[in-house]
């Protein structure tokens, strides 16, 4: 019975625990990705095909089961690991609802900014490695879902902590970091489309990322401090 590779990977000294949960996703562009288990297990991520998260869902499933045929194989009983297959991670996508304004304000730039990258003719696109960088359109496009995904993430974790779980500090304070960064390089990539495009949608997508920054940092104030192991 082969071992599947989360099996073979998990063990590995240098991998930088949870790196995969403080990035930004864009493996194409990260220095670390021989550190990062996500990375490492699946080369559906290396393809583009699969975000971090589902392919670790996946692998981490496949360990578990491959672990219950062995104590099987043994007679061994495994009420914990079948509590978990119980829940089977890979199908783990319902939402908890965040009733937030800034939720709120980072929802409706994502809306806007599906908007227009759906009116346009060159989307979707093809994420290729270039030696010198994105473009700012790959930056606007690669960030603009990003964005109000990890605010939502901090937000969550902000609301657990005020119910008392002070171990989401760190996932919070990582998320929200995450979200400033994409919500400054986005500013910048927006400032250069608009350099050769009147398109004036534009200027309402930068005012509206303007004001989700001001809330973001506001709400989280320590968070561009944060470091983030492998990252920064």
């Amino acid at each position: 019975m082969s071992q599947p590779i989360f099996n073979q990977v998990c063990l590995d000294p240098t991998l930088i625990t949870g790196i995969y949960g403080t990035c930004d996703q864009w493996c194409l562009y990260c220095p670390a990705t021989e550190r990062c288990l996500a990375f490492r297990c699946s080369p559906e991520i290396r393809s583009g095909k699969q975000n971090v998260y589902q392919a670790l869902a996946d692998r981490l499933y496949e360990g578990i089961t491959f672990y219950k045929k062995l104590c099987d194989g043994q007679g061994t009983p495994t009420p914990e690991i079948d509590a978990m297959l119980s829940n089977d991670p890979r199908q783990c996508t319902t939402l908890e609802p965040v009733d937030d304004p800034l939720e709120r304000t980072a929802r409706r730039y994502g809306r806007l900014s599906a908007a227009y990258l759906t009116s346009r003719d060159d989307y979707p696109l093809e994420m290729r490695r270039h030696p010198s960088g994105p473009t700012p359109f790959e930056v606007f496009a690669w960030f603009h879902g990003l964005i109000p995904a990890k605010l939502y993430r901090a937000l969550l974790c902000s609301n657990a902590i005020s119910r008392g779980d002070r171990s989401r500090k760190d996932e919070e304070q990582a998320s929200a970091k995450v979200a400033l960064i994409g919500i400054d390089r986005s500013l910048d990539a927006l400032a250069a489309m608009a350099l050769d495009d009147e398109d004036v949608r534009l200027e309402l997508l930068s005012a509206q990322l303007r004001r989700v920054r001001r809330e973001a940092e506001a709400r989280f104030p320590a968070a561009r401090r944060f470091y983030r192991e492998g990252l920064d």
